[in-house]
């Protein structure tokens, strides 16, 4: 078993090298610029539907249900892009994952301040490898796909 601090950094470690592998993934596997192209068309699309719908104009909402399946099969075509490469990298993910998991052991390796509650379970005030994972790879994915270019803003 490893003790922190050690396996602390150890768990940082895992979740930078799976967000580059995630980030380096998405953005030589998909499109990027289509996806953005497609996600802002799909947001304009979904907001003048709503809007269609709660006025009630009848005529504008008959227009936009036409071009609802269309839309429904860009969504679709994006959603099965993204998920490619989360399949893709979801084995070797999840083998890292319990090996150093293994490694490491059970215990507490870093302590928050406050506790952070989740709607199916408390994260903190003393985290184990699943949570620290999970905060480690949640504030530094974000910052890793924009590195990589592979962010979606």
């Amino acid at each position: 078993m490893i003790d922190p601090p050690l396996s602390t950094a150890i768990v940082v470690l895992l979740s930078i090298g799976v967000n580059i592998m995630y980030g380096a993934g998405r953005k030589y596997l998909t499109d990027i610029e289509k996806t953005k192209r497609v996600t802002r068309e799909l947001k304009v699309f979904n907001k003048e539907f709503r809007e269609a719908v709660t006025s009630k104009n009848k005529s504008k909402e008959e227009k936009m249900m036409k071009k609802k399946k269309q839309m429904d099969q860009l969504q679709a075509k994006i959603m099965m892009d993204n998920m490619k490469v989360t399949g893709l990298f979801l084995i070797p993910l999840m083998a890292a994952y319990y090996g150093i998991g293994g490694i490491i052991g059970s215990g507490f390796l870093a302590i928050s301040p406050v506790q952070i509650p989740l709607i199916f379970f408390t994260l903190g005030p003393q985290l184990d490898f699943f949570q620290w994972y999970i905060i480690s790879s949640l504030a530094l994915s974000g910052m890793i796909t924009k590195a990589l270019g592979a962010g979606m803003d």
